[in-house]
């Protein structure tokens, strides 16, 4: 009885003095405290728990900025908690989000020792329903395409049934490629495979240059210096062709109106405006004969032939078959060796119905190089400058269509200058002068250079 009234009377004496603070320092093998905060369920009084670090030590008095998980389990639920956020992107290792401090007062001395003790926030799991929530999301998906398959099958279309077994024919699963050796064996081969393959991409200058010399327009030199030295022409008219078209009738006809008749096609202003500045009227009707020089001689050869392929482009159409003694009538008749280039430059050769014989037909590829062959022609004769306008209206194919023409042969577009605008309302092919700054010149410029395909989404 006297032991216990002295500690009473030293705790009274205490009661009322300040107390004093210290901190634990605990050895580092020592497992540090722990708060434990639960929103939902909470595990019997006498669950035990367990403090590690994902390395699976235990943490210390060392290690206490660390990482640390606090776990438990019942026969039905499982407890872990989570104890820090932010990142370890920068280098440095996850801390607590938030640090606590639990007091541990000694009565006796009057005491306070603060002891370092994270608060971990625990999420139960069931382990019963545990996976389910992964599992659930697949089985999600694999019920919504099981039942779509099912009502394809019962009310869709043939064709959506058709790519319905399509897909389930092509649908891939895990063993799909075998397993375990097979597929490392698979993998090495992939790889091999596409590294050899890869080396032997061409570029991006290798892809243009091939779809350059794929295009339907006469052989060309892409370094060339000059307009007239960009397209071969004999490969556009050999000279053969040339020198089979007979200038003599349209040197020695009386005047104009004789020329354009002697024309297999006269419905082209272009061809009357060159023929009118090649050959000079007769003053009279027993003027001298014109003598044009051998360069003008050379450039009427080439409007003649230019007469020629406005005349084959209307009696040949595309997609029909080209009959041969029709053309010649409606080509006014010229030399076989005209007809026989003309058949075989800009018409591909087909079998008739069940493999018979040879037929000559003028396809869309063959339709766009005669376009492009002709453009050439009308370049060389005017200078590598010429019209757009005029020669739009002899194809009537659309003056846009024409300009990109012009534009897939190297060519570039101008508007015309002031003393062309006056010339166009002149000669009656411009109504004023607002019309004719409508109008486009194309010039053929060097060093040579094709229009870049649009890479861009098609607008809807």
């Amino acid at each position: 009885m006297a032991d216990q009234s002295a500690a009473r009377k030293r705790q009274k004496g205490l009661q009322g003095q300040p107390i004093q603070l210290s901190l634990a320092h605990q050895p580092s093998n020592a497992p540090l405290p722990a708060l434990g905060l639960f929103p939902s369920t909470q595990p019997p009084a006498k669950t035990p728990f367990s403090l590690y670090t994902p390395s699976g030590d235990a943490p210390s008095a060392d290690s206490r900025g660390s990482r640390a998980v606090l776990a438990a389990e019942t026969d039905e639920i499982e407890y872990e908690s989570r104890n820090h956020v932010g990142n370890s992107h920068d280098g440095e290792s996850e801390g607590y989000a938030v640090q606590y401090m639990l007091g541990v007062r000694n009565p006796r001395t009057n005491t306070l020792t603060l002891h370092a003790a994270p608060l971990h926030t625990f999420t139960p799991s069931i382990k019963s329903l545990k996976g389910a929530t992964a599992a659930s999301s697949e089985s999600g998906a694999a019920l919504y395409t099981a039942q779509r398959a099912a009502l394809g099958s019962a009310f869709g279309t043939k064709k959506a049934q058709a790519q319905q077994r399509a897909q389930e024919r092509n649908k891939l699963s895990t063993s799909s490629f075998g397993t375990d050796a097979a597929v490392a064996g698979l993998q090495s081969h992939l790889q091999q495979t596409i590294q050899a393959q890869s080396g032997t991409l061409p570029s991006a200058q290798d892809v243009e240059d091939d779809a350059n010399a794929r295009r339907p327009i006469p052989p060309f030199d892409p370094a060339a210096e000059a307009p007239g030295d960009v397209y071969d022409l004999d490969a556009v008219v050999s000279p053969a062709e040339l020198h089979a078209l007979d200038l003599g009738a349209f040197i020695s006809a009386p005047d104009f109106k004789e020329r354009r008749l002697l024309l297999p096609y006269r419905r082209s202003d272009w061809v009357a405006t060159k023929l009118r500045q090649l050959l000079p009227a007769r003053a009279s009707a027993d003027g001298a004969v014109p003598d044009p020089s051998r360069r003008d001689r050379d450039r009427l050869r080439l409007v003649l032939h230019l007469a020629h392929l406005f005349a084959f482009r209307q009696a040949a159409r595309p997609g029909q078959v080209v009959d041969r003694a029709q053309l010649v009538d409606k080509l006014g008749r010229p030399g076989g060796v005209v007809v026989d280039a003309l058949l075989e430059r800009y018409t591909e050769a087909t079998r008739g119905p069940g493999g018979g014989d040879e037929q000559r037909k003028v396809t869309s590829t063959m339709e766009l190089k005669l376009l492009g062959y002709m453009l050439v022609l009308v370049l060389k004769v005017d200078g590598w400058t010429t019209d757009v306008n005029t020669i739009a209206d002899d194809l009537a194919i659309g003056n846009k269509r024409v300009q990109e023409l012009f534009r897939s042969l190297g060519c570039v577009l101008t508007a015309p200058s002031a003393a062309d605008r006056e010339k166009l309302v002149a000669s009656g092919r411009a109504t004023s002068a607002a019309d004719a700054a409508k109008s486009k010149k194309a010039t053929l410029k060097v060093p040579l250079q094709f229009p870049k395909e649009r890479r861009g989404r098609a607008k809807k």
